[in-house]
């Protein structure tokens, strides 16, 4: 007995059991506790009826536009059928929105009725599910015996069809309101996590192991833009996901648009792949699969309007991201952006804080160098005063010196003058003469002495003027020296005026 149908047996006929239409629903109902997403709800809707009904053969077909669309097959007959032909049996359900049925006899017009039948089936149903007034889907099932419908039959397949779909909207509906309030407490955890962090490599590594954590995953790593370089290098993990997959990983680097971490880079948005097997332009993608990664989210890290890295994830099974999932984790992107923008500034700004005072510690230093370098001069100012107080010492003693030399030159003139009158009195005789050249004689030698002694006081003068010479030399000097003290003052003051303006951007 299948759940939709009675099986014909050959003469004599022999009617089974009533179909355990109830423990069926139940055991839908049970089952469909464990959905995730839509596709996972039709999955475990068609498997449920195989598996409870023993059919040989279940199909889902989602309808769009009106066009059906194989979502899911399962059961022994899966490789016979397929997508063959047309799906008749599903148009037609389609068209009536009712149940429908056909058996081997009419296999010559339905293409895949022919495959069925080929594969060991004598019959085949194709039952719509209703949503709102109109088909949204088919479920389609073949069996290995033949159906005997009625009208009661046809409608029981319709009423049983709508509890089903009403069990499994409300178990999608259970399922996405739970994780509506997962995903925010998720959020809040992730909040809670980076609050804390002030080192960027630690906000960065508490990001990753709060987003992991809060969505159940396996693995994440934070990927770097190199600017010089123009690519994502691995900078941060969390998790495991096998030393194979760590290794590459390690040595791995990504171009923007390549592999799942350059997409999300490219596309300044959150990425998705279901399966991580379809990335074939990610090197990681074969050590992936052999650790039974299976899905990949990512999604780039902002600062301002810069992407500066992305964060991916991997999970050990496949799932769907629905949109309430998305829009949760597109808020921890922005929230992660945000604390590590916040992190990084006040990290600058200590960097900067820090390289100020260093400034300052040079500056103190370099006006300590020109206060020692101003006293050293006064200093030598000093002892220049000294140096012309003795010539002008010197200067007076030599005045002293002419006054002798002019006094002793006034004598001579004199005395010349009476050795003159006398000489002419004395005619042959030059007693008088004699005396006179004495005394002459005598100035003469005064004199030398006193040439030596205007000699002497010229050396003198002359070593008191090198030593004013050396003197202002050597002011020279330590002016020179106070101009590159000053320089340095400059220098760092630049550097100040640099970092204000860094501040103030």
């Amino acid at each position: 007995m299948g759940l939709f149908g009675r099986r014909v047996e050959a003469e004599p006929a022999v009617q089974r059991t009533p179909p355990r239409d109830v423990e069926a629903l139940e055991e839908l109902v049970n089952n469909l506790e464990g959905v995730t997403d839509e596709a996972s709800s039709w999955r475990i809707y068609a498997s449920t009826n195989q598996e409870f009904n023993d059919l040989d053969y279940v199909a889902i077909w989602i309808v769009e536009n009106g066009q059906p669309r194989l979502e899911y097959e399962v059961g022994p007959m899966t490789g016979a059928l397929g997508s063959t032909g047309q799906a008749a049996l599903v148009q037609q359900a389609i068209r009536g929105g009712h149940a429908v049925f056909s058996n081997a006899a009419a296999a010559g017009s339905d293409q895949r009725l022919a495959a069925a039948v080929r594969a060991g089936a004598k019959g085949g149903v194709a039952v719509p599910i209703m949503t709102a007034h109109r088909v949204s889907a088919v479920m389609e099932y073949y069996t290995s015996y033949e159906i005997a419908p009625d009208a009661a039959l046809i409608s029981k397949w319709g009423a049983i069809a709508r509890v089903a779909e009403q069990a499994r909207v409300a178990a999608l509906t259970r399922f996405y309101t739970q994780q509506v309030a997962d995903d925010r407490l998720a959020v809040t955890n992730v909040v809670a996590a980076l609050g804390h962090t002030n080192d960027s490599n630690v906000a960065l590594r508490a990001a990753l192991d709060a987003v992991r954590t809060a969505f159940h995953w396996a693995y994440g790593s934070y990927w770097q833009i190199d600017d010089h370089e123009n690519v994502l290098k691995f900078a941060v993990e969390s998790g495991n996901a096998g030393d194979e997959f760590k290794k590459v990983t390690l040595a791995a680097t990504f171009a923007e648009g390549v592999g799942l971490s350059g997409r999300a880079w490219r596309a300044r948005d959150l990425v998705f792949v279901r399966d991580i097997g379809q990335l074939t332009d990610c090197v990681r993608a074969p050590a992936a699969q052999r650790a039974g990664v299976r899905s990949g989210v990512c999604f780039p890290i902002l600062s301002g309007d810069r992407i500066i890295g992305t964060m991916d994830f991997f999970t050990t099974e496949y799932v769907e991201l629905s949109e309430s999932r998305m829009d949760a984790l597109r808020n921890v992107q922005q929230l992660v952006s945000q604390r590590l923008d916040v992190v990084r500034g006040a990290e600058t700004a200590a960097g900067n804080a820090r390289a100020l005072l260093d400034t300052v510690d040079r500056l103190r230093t370099a006006t300590a160098d020109a206060s020692r370098v101003a006293d050293e001069a006064v200093g030598r100012a000093s002892d220049m005063t000294g140096d012309v107080s003795a010539l002008n010492d010197a200067s007076a003693a030599i005045g002293d010196v002419i006054q002798i030399i002019s006094s002793i030159a006034d004598q001579t003139n004199l005395l010349a003058l009476n050795a003159t009158i006398e000489a002419a009195r004395a005619g042959e005789i030059g007693k008088g003469f004699a005396v006179v050249a004495g005394e002459v004689k005598e100035l003469a030698r005064e004199t030398a002495e006193a040439t030596k002694k205007v000699s002497e006081q010229i050396a003198a003068l002359q070593s008191s003027a090198e030593s004013v010479a050396g003197g202002i030399r050597s002011t020279s000097d330590t002016i020179a020296q106070l101009d590159a003290v000053q320089a340095r003052i400059g220098e760092v003051l630049e550097e100040q005026a640099e970092m204000a303006h860094a501040f103030e951007h």
